[in-house]
């Protein structure tokens, strides 16, 4: 009888131990209305990046104060690289604290192509834009931009990007592995 008791007791404490945090953010990839910016050096031989608006809809599943706190962002081509600062996220209101709602967070991931000579040719016409507008940043909308480079440069360069976003409930981590789409 102690041994069933304990076993019993086992069991209860393993099935309260093993919470899971599966499917307590529901995350969604949305079409940005943001364009894309594209950015020359400051000696102004080339367009040095190139900044991809993102966004998403965020919510929670559960009734835990959920938190956004940052992300890690995986180049496919790790050349276009633009280190610690590639993406980023926040809210109009700036308030990372996730609702039963979804929540628009809007960014951009930055691609550093001053020294991609085919990203430099696709992109000529915009360099010469800015050359006789005498501008160091251009901002293209997105639809024209996917549209005109779809194949060249979002194919070839962009495609297999992931993103991994943290959230945080004050006790414990919990992370969503995306890969991101560039539709």
């Amino acid at each position: 009888m102690v041994h069933m008791k304990f076993i019993c007791f086992f069991i209860l404490i393993l099935f309260v131990g093993c919470v899971s945090n599966e499917n307590v953010v529901l995350v969604k990839q949305i079409e940005s209305t943001n364009s894309i910016v594209l950015r020359m050096k400051k000696d102004k031989n080339s367009i040095f990046s190139l900044s991809y608006p993102l966004s998403f809809k965020i919510k929670k599943t559960d009734n835990r104060d959920i938190y956004y706190a940052e992300n890690s962002y995986l180049f496919q081509n790790k050349k276009l690289s633009s280190g610690t600062a590639a993406c980023y996220l926040k809210t109009y209101d700036e308030d990372n604290c996730l609702t039963s709602s979804y929540k628009v967070f809007n960014g951009s991931i930055l691609y550093i192509i001053d020294k991609n000579d085919t990203l430099q040719r696709n992109l000529s016409g915009y360099y010469q834009k800015m050359i006789s507008e005498k501008k160091d940043t251009i901002h293209v909308a997105l639809k024209e931009f996917n549209r005109n480079f779809k194949e060249n440069i979002i194919n070839n360069f962009f495609e297999g990007d992931s993103i991994s976003l943290h959230f945080h409930d004050r006790k414990r981590w919990i992370d969503v592995p995306l890969r991101v789409s560039f539709n």
